[in-house]
């Protein structure tokens, strides 16, 4: 009989460590053939809070926007800063209390290298003028992710050289 509770425990240990954080498909897009994005030159000083991101020495390099009749836009950036403090910064990005079931507190590093698999789903148009994005070999990249609805932060750490790779998604 007391086996028999070791094993269940045992078991249910195991199944607690074996779960994992569901997949997100709030985010999923799939690009309609006849939407076509307008392509826009944007700043991260115009993108995110100017009292999250004062004091950090950035160097813009690229920085776009993709944005669709729908609602749905992306942006993509690629600069220089000390990436410590960028990710302190995008986990300490606002969210609504309603939104907490989508929302992390901190930037997260998943078990995975980043997928270059996202790229089939953007439009043409969109995927040109990223190119500096998803153009890249993923494992040179330490890969980041923080969800704070109504966007999904996707950052690349480039592990040489420090420049920083970051695709913003906004579902409205």
């Amino acid at each position: 009989m007391r086996s028999l509770i070791y094993l269940f425990q045992g078991l249910f240990i195991v199944a607690l460590f074996a779960c994992e954080r569901p997949a997100d498909t709030t985010y999923a897009s799939e690009w309609n053939e006849s939407e076509k994005p307008t392509m826009y030159a944007v700043s991260l000083y115009d993108t995110l809070p100017a009292k999250l991101i004062s004091g950090i020495a950035i160097h813009e390099i690229h920085g776009i926007k993709a944005s669709y009749a729908s609602g749905r836009s992306t942006c993509y950036f690629e600069y220089d800063a000390n990436a410590k403090d960028i990710l302190q910064a995008i986990s300490r990005l606002p969210f609504k209390r309603l939104d907490m079931a989508v929302a992390d507190t901190l930037v997260r590093e998943p078990d995975t290298t980043f997928s270059l698999g996202g790229k089939r789903l953007l439009s043409e148009t969109e995927l040109k003028a990223s190119d500096f994005f998803w153009n890249i070999q993923p494992d040179q990249f330490t890969y980041y992710e923080c969800l704070k609805s109504p966007a999904r932060h996707t950052l690349l750490i480039h592990k040489k050289t420090g420049r920083i790779l970051h695709r913003i998604e906004y579902h409205s």
